[in-house]
C-alpha cells in the first residue's frame, strides 16, 4: 500500500468547488477522460439514482491527485451506475501515476471489479483489453464516408430503397427530445435481454429512474440524444446515446425485429454518423470492440480493459488454486477462462443491478436456471458448476 495515499469517500454532491474544477482541469487533460462518462454532470446525476454511489477524493501528501467514482456492494466496489457506465476509471492528475490497487485497499474493499476501464494501465492487474471503436467525424461526414468501403454504402442504400417501397418513406430525427422513444427503448431492450437471456437491467428499481433522470438535464452540451429512423409511420430503429461537449457515445440501440431484414438499426446509425457534425460531434464511440458491425463503422482507438483488482481474501486464493490444477492443460485453461468472464459479467450486472441480497438470490436462481436450459449438454456443466461456486462464493463474501 502506498503510504503517501490518503482516500475520502463521500456521495458525488459533497464534492467542494474547488474539487469540481480539479475534476474538471484533469479531465480536460487526458483525452482518455473525455467520455461523457467522465462529465462530472453524469456522476451527480449517478451520485443521485445508483444505492451507495460514492467519489473517492484521492489525495498524496495532503495534494487532490485523483478521483475515483464508484459504487459499494459490500466488499466489492464497481463503477459508478454499473453496469450503465460504459467507461471508467481513475481520473488523475496530469502527469501523476496513482496506484489504482493501493486505493482499492485504502476503500476497504477485496474486490474492484470492472469492464470499461481507461486511462493508465493496471499493474499486476489480471485483464482482457479490447480497443474502444470510435469513428473520428473532426472533419465532418464526407472525410469519414471517404474512408469506408464504396461497397458499405451500396449495401445501405439498398436496403434503405427496399424499406422504404415497403413501408413508406423514410425519416431520420436526432436531438434532444425523446418523449415516447425512452418508453419504446426500455421495452424493445427488455424484451431482447429476455431472448438473449441477460440479467434484465430495466428491472431494477434504480436503473431506469437514473436515465430518466439524465433525459431532464439535457443542455447544448450534455445529456442525452435521441436518433430514430421511421419508415412511414412507424419507428423502426431507435437509439438513445450520450453527449458531453464534442464526444458523443451510443448507449442503447433498438430495433423493430419484424424489418430485421432491412438493417434498420444499422441505417439509423449511418445517419446519427451523418447528422452529428452538424451539432458539433467530432467523435461518435461505439464502445469496445467486439460484435462485427462496429468494425463497419469505426475505427481501433484507445484501450479499454475488464477484469478485476483482488486484495487478498478468498477469490485470490481460489484462482491460485485453479491455476495450479489447470497448469498442464492450456486448452482446458482458456475454456475456463473464457467461461469464468462469461459469468463474471452476469454476476456483475446482477450485484450491480440488485443491491440486496433477496434481489441477488433470485437473480442468480433465474440465471441458472437460463443456463441449464440454453446449454443443456453436458458442456456447460463445467461452467454452471463453476458460476454456482464462484458466485454464491462472490455473494457471501461481499
Amino acid at each position: 500500500m502506498a503510504p503517501d495515499l490518503s482516500v475520502q469517500t463521500g456521495p458525488p454532491a459533497d464534492l467542494s468547488v474547488a474539487a469540481r474544477d480539479l475534476w474538471s482541469a484533469f479531465r480536460a487533460a487526458d483525452p482518455a477522460f473525455h467520455s461523457p462518462y467522465f462529465d462530472l454532470r453524469y456522476v451527480l446525476a449517478a451520485g443521485e439514482a445508483a444505492p451507495e454511489a460514492q467519489v473517492a477524493v484521492i489525495r498524496r501528501r495532503g495534494e487532490i491527485v485523483g478521483f475515483l467514482p464508484f459504487q459499494r456492494r459490500g466488499r466489492l466496489i464497481q463503477p459508478i451506475a454499473a453496469p450503465l457506465t460504459d467507461y471508467h476509471g481513475l481520473l488523475s492528475a496530469p502527469g501523476v501515476a496513482v496506484d489504482l490497487a493501493a486505493v482499492v485497499a485504502l476503500l476497504g474493499a477485496r474486490r474492484f471489479r470492472f469492464s470499461g476501464l481507461v486511462g493508465a494501465a493496471v499493474a499486476g492487474a489480471r485483464l482482457s483489453s479490447r480497443p474502444a471503436m470510435v469513428a473520428d467525424l473532426s472533419n465532418g461526414f464526407e472525410a469519414y464516408a471517404a474512408r469506408r468501403p464504396a461497397d458499405f454504402f451500396k449495401d445501405k442504400r439498398r436496403r434503405a430503397r427496399r424499406l422504404a417501397e415497403i413501408s413508406g418513406p423514410l425519416d431520420f430525427t436526432f436531438d434532444a427530445d425523446g418523449e415516447g422513444v425512452l418508453d419504446m427503448i426500455f421495452r424493445l431492450k427488455r424484451a431482447q435481454m429476455r431472448r438473449t437471456g441477460q440479467h434484465d437491467i430495466f428491472a431494477s428499481p434504480w436503473t431506469t429512474p437514473f436515465l430518466r433522470r439524465v433525459s431532464t438535464l439535457s443542455t447544448d452540451d450534455f445529456g442525452l440524444r435521441f436518433a430514430t429512423l421511421r419508415a412511414g409511420s412507424r419507428i423502426v430503429a431507435a437509439e438513445v446515446g450520450l453527449r458531453s461537449g464534442s464526444a458523443y457515445h451510443l448507449w442503447f440501440p433498438v430495433y423493430d425485429p419484424e424489418f430485421a431484414r432491412y438493417s434498420p438499426g444499422a441505417l439509423m446509425t449511418l445517419e446519427t454518423l451523418r447528422a452529428a457534425p452538424d451539432q458539433g460531434i467530432a467523435t461518435v464511440d461505439f464502445g469496445p470492440a467486439g460484435e462485427a458491425y462496429k468494425r463497419d463503422f469505426a475505427e481501433p482507438g484507445l484501450a479499454v480493459r475488464e477484469g478485476d483488482i483482488t486484495v487478498g481474501g478468498l477469490v485470490e486464493a481460489a484462482r491460485a488454486a485453479t491455476g495450479v490444477i489447470l497448469a498442464g492443460a492450456p486448452g482446458l485453461r482458456g475454456a475456463v477462462s473464457e467461461v469464468g468472464r462469461r459469468l463474471d459479467r452476469r454476476w456483475d450486472r446482477i450485484t450491480a443491478c440488485e443491491p440486496r441480497m433477496e434481489g441477488r438470490a433470485i437473480a442468480v436462481s433465474q440465471t441458472l436456471g437460463d443456463l441449464g436450459r440454453r446449454h443443456p449438454k453436458t458442456s456447460i456443466g463445467l461452467g454452471v458448476g463453476m458460476g454456482l461456486g464462484l458466485g454464491l462464493l462472490g455473494l457471501a463474501a461481499d
